[in-house]
C-alpha cells in the first residue's frame, strides 16, 4: 500500500496552518486530497478490504461540507479560513494522517476515522434537521459478476428529509429502505458504470431534500461518494519454476583398435584361406556406451576383408573384422585391422529454470498452471509467481511466505498450481 497520501499535507502542516489557511490553500488541499483518496480507494488494495472504501468516502463526504462553506462564504480568495471553516480543516488534516495509517495496514484506524468524521460534522453542523453523513458501507462491486449492488449510508436525520435518492450516471434512484440513521440502497448492476476503462469506480451523489421553519423552506443538499468498481479479471500472471532434468555428460573419446586378424599364405592349388577376429566393449564406472558416437579411425585390411558391428547400444558394443588371403595360387598371406572412437556418458540432473504462460486471475475462480510431470521421480518446483495487477502494481507470491492478495496451493498429484483471490468470496 502506498505510505503517503499527500504531500501538501505535510506542507501545509508545517506552515503553521492552525493560524494562517487562506480559502484558496484549503480549496487546492481538498481538491488534492480528494484525488489522492479515489486513486486508493480504486486500488486492488481496496479490494481486498473494504475499510479503505469505507474511510475513503467518509474523508470525501466531510471534505464536500468543508468544500461548500468555503465557496458559501470567502470563495477561492486570499481571505483566512474562518474559525468554525479552520477547526473543521485541522480535523481532515489529522483525518488524513489516520488514513496514511490505514494504508500501511492498520485497519482499526477506520473505526477512528468514522469516530472523527461523526464528531466532526456534529460540531460543524449546527442545523438540527439537516442530515448527517458519517460512514459508507460501500462492498466491492465486479463488474460483469454482480447481478445488482447493495450498500448502506449511515449517520443521522435522515428521515426527516422528504426526498432521499442518489444520482448515478444521470440516472436516480431511490432507497429501499430509510430510518433515522441509516439508508439501503440496491442499485442494478446495469446502471453502474465506471468512469472510464482504466478508472476503477463510479462517481455518484446522494441528495437529499428536507423542509425547515415555520415557513417550511425546502431545503437541498448532494454528497458526493464513490462506489469502488473492479474488474472481473484482476490481472495477469506467470509461474516460475524449476526442476531437475536428466543430461547427459560425456567422457572423452575411447579409441579402440580390434587387429591380429591374419591369414597363412594361398595354397599352390589358388585356395584362399580366411579369417575373423570378434570384439566386445562394455560401458565402466556405472556409464553408458553412446553408439551414434562411434568413429571410424583407420580401417586397413591386405587382399580384402570387412568389419561388421552386430550389436550397438548402450550396454554393448559388438562386431567383428575379417581378412583373406591373396586370390592367386601360392598368394600371400592377408591381414585387417579395425581403430575407431566411441563415447561413455553418465545422467545427471542439472536445474533448469522455466516459467509457464501467462495466465488471467479472476476474483471469482482459481487459476490452473499446468505444471511439466515428474522426470526420473523428479518433481517441478515452485520458486514464485508474479502477478502484474490491473492497478499496476507488481506483486510476488511465495510458496515459503504469506501474501495478502494470493492463495497459491499446488495438486500433488498432477503437480497443478492453483492461484486464487484471497479476498472476499462474491
Amino acid at each position: 500500500m502506498k505510505k503517503s497520501v499527500l504531500i501538501i499535507v505535510f506542507f501545509l502542516f508545517n506552515s503553521n496552518v492552525f493560524c494562517q489557511v487562506t480559502g484558496a490553500s484549503a480549496l487546492l488541499f481538498l481538491n488534492e486530497l480528494d484525488d489522492r483518496i479515489k486513486e486508493q480507494i480504486q486500488s486492488i488494495d481496496n479490494l481486498l478490504t473494504t475499510k479503505i472504501g469505507q474511510a475513503g468516502n467518509a474523508i470525501l463526504s466531510i471534505n464536500d461540507a468543508l468544500r461548500v462553506s468555503i465557496n458559501e462564504t470567502i470563495g477561492n480568495t486570499d481571505q483566512r479560513l474562518r474559525e468554525n471553516q479552520l477547526n473543521i480543516y485541522n480535523s481532515i488534516l489529522n483525518l488524513s494522517d489516520d488514513f496514511n495509517k490505514l494504508l500501511e495496514g492498520n485497519l482499526n484506524k477506520v473505526d477512528e476515522i468514522s469516530i472523527r468524521v461523526t464528531e466532526t460534522l456534529d460540531n460543524f453542523i449546527v442545523k438540527k434537521k439537516e442530515p448527517r453523513i458519517y460512514t459508507f458501507d460501500t462492498p466491492q462491486f465486479i463488474k460483469g459478476h454482480n447481478g445488482y449492488y447493495l450498500f448502506k449510508i449511515r449517520g443521522k436525520n435522515f428521515d426527516q428529509s422528504e426526498i432521499v435518492k442518489i444520482s448515478i450516471n444521470e440516472k436516480f434512484i431511490n432507497p429501499i429502505q430509510v430510518t433515522y440513521n441509516e439508508i439501503t440502497f440496491k442499485i442494478d448492476s446495469s446502471d453502474i458504470k465506471p468512469v472510464s476503462n482504466n478508472i476503477f469506480f463510479a462517481l455518484s451523489d446522494i441528495n437529499f431534500n428536507w423542509r425547515k421553519g415555520l415557513f417550511r423552506k425546502r431545503l437541498e443538499k448532494s454528497t458526493p461518494f464513490i462506489i469502488p468498481v473492479f474488474p472481473l479479471n484482476i490481472g495477469e500472471a506467470v509461474v516460475h519454476f524449476e526442476q531437475a532434468l536428466p543430461e547427459r555428460k560425456y567422457g572423452n573419446p575411447i579409441t579402440f583398435t580390434c587387429e591380429n586378424c591374419t591369414t597363412g599364405a594361398t595354397s599352390a592349388f589358388g585356395n584362399r584361406r580366411k579369417s575373423s577376429r570378434a570384439f566386445s566393449i562394455n560401458p565402466t564406472g556405472g556409464r553408458k556406451l553412446d553408439p551414434e558416437t562411434i568413429k571410424i579411425t583407420n580401417w586397413s585390411q591386405r587382399y580384402g576383408g570387412n568389419y561388421t558391428f552386430h550389436t550397438r547400444n548402450e550396454n554393448l558394443i559388438s562386431g567383428e573384422i575379417d581378412c583373406q588371403s591373396e586370390a592367386k595360387p601360392a598368394g600371400g598371406g592377408g591381414f585387417s585391422t579395425l581403430t575407431f572412437t566411441y563415447q561413455e556418458y553418465e545422467i545427471i540432473y542439472p536445474i533448469k529454470k522455466m516459467n509457464t504462460s501467462l495466465k488471467t486471475l479472476t476474483t471469482i475462480n482459481p487459476t490452473i498452471f499446468g505444471l511439466p510431470q515428474a522426470v526420473d521421480g523428479k518433481r517441478p518446483n515452485v520458486n514464485y509467481i508474479v502477478v502484474k495487477t490491473f492497478d499496476n502494481k507488481e506483486i510476488i507470491v511465495s510458496p515459503n511466505s504469506q501474501n495478502n492478495f494470493f492463495k497459491l496451493s499446488i495438486n500433488p498429484a498432477t503437480n497443478d498450481v492453483l492461484v486464487s483471490w484471497k479476498g472476499s468470496s462474491f
